[in-house]
């Protein structure tokens, strides 16, 4: 076995282990919330954090992993895999998106019952990051529309996967905060808080390094060829 083969042999156990323990971590994350709100009954922020969580965490983290997934690319064929990508990409932005919706609309109804009440719109960190991410993952579902019908050129596929890990990573720090907020300090004792985070950031890095190496890899091509190209254009019209 050559240098490269055992390289490419010790990478595919490495990213297929972090795979591995991305599923387990995003399906336990959300199983944990979702039970803890549908207990609650989604009532207040319990329904904010339940259609979030499941949508921001656990679907969109997934269309990040099975679009990387040599194994469902042999099964299910290029295609059938841009398919569920797609489906899981957008399941996770009208998923998400409801809940940031449900929170909004409870905020407006709370200020419209007691016109006094101080409400705040977006001020925390959890919103704040929240808010961007989801705007990112919007971003992400507009640009892979065209991609799904035509194929519409490398540009546009870079935007796309752009938004996609930028909107993950800046949704995954939101749920990190998430823990912070007074739903997530009334519901778990501090240690619990704690375990969440330390499993979300985990789920964060074993979820997104695959796709971020073969990203940074990708722009780093093309600016090695551009600059390159260009330097080699004007070494022809020198001579």
């Amino acid at each position: 076995m050559t240098t490269a083969e055992l390289q490419g042999s010790y990478g595919g156990l490495y990213f297929g282990f972090c795979t591995l323990i991305s599923h387990v971590l995003l399906a336990g994350i959300t199983v944990a919330i979702v039970y803890k709100c549908l207990v609650l009954k989604l009532v207040h922020t319990a329904g904010h954090a339940f259609y979030c969580t499941i949508g921001f965490v656990f679907f969109m983290g997934e269309a990040l992993l099975v679009r990387n997934s040599a194994y469902l690319e042999s099964s299910l064929g290029p295609l059938n895999l841009n398919r569920l990508h797609a489906v899981l990409g957008l399941l996770a932005f009208l998923v998400g998106a409801g809940g940031i919706g449900i929170k909004t609309w409870q905020k407006l109804e709370r200020k419209r019952e007691d016109p006094n009440a101080t409400v705040r719109h977006f001020k925390s960190n959890h919103a704040f990051y929240g808010i961007i991410g989801c705007a990112l993952l919007l971003g992400s579902v507009l640009s892979g529309l065209p991609l799904y019908f035509i194929n519409s050129g490398f540009a546009l596929k870079m935007l796309h996967r752009f938004f996609g890990l930028s909107g993950f990573l800046v949704l995954m720090v939101s749920q990190m905060f998430g823990y912070n907020t007074g739903f997530g300090r009334r519901q778990w004792k501090a240690h619990h808080q704690k375990l969440f985070k330390f499993f979300t950031f985990i789920a964060t890095i074993t979820t997104a390094n695959y796709e971020l190496r073969r990203f940074v890899r990708d722009v780093a091509g093309l600016a090695t060829d551009y600059f390159i190209g260009s330097d080699a254009a004007e070494a022809r019209e020198d001579l």
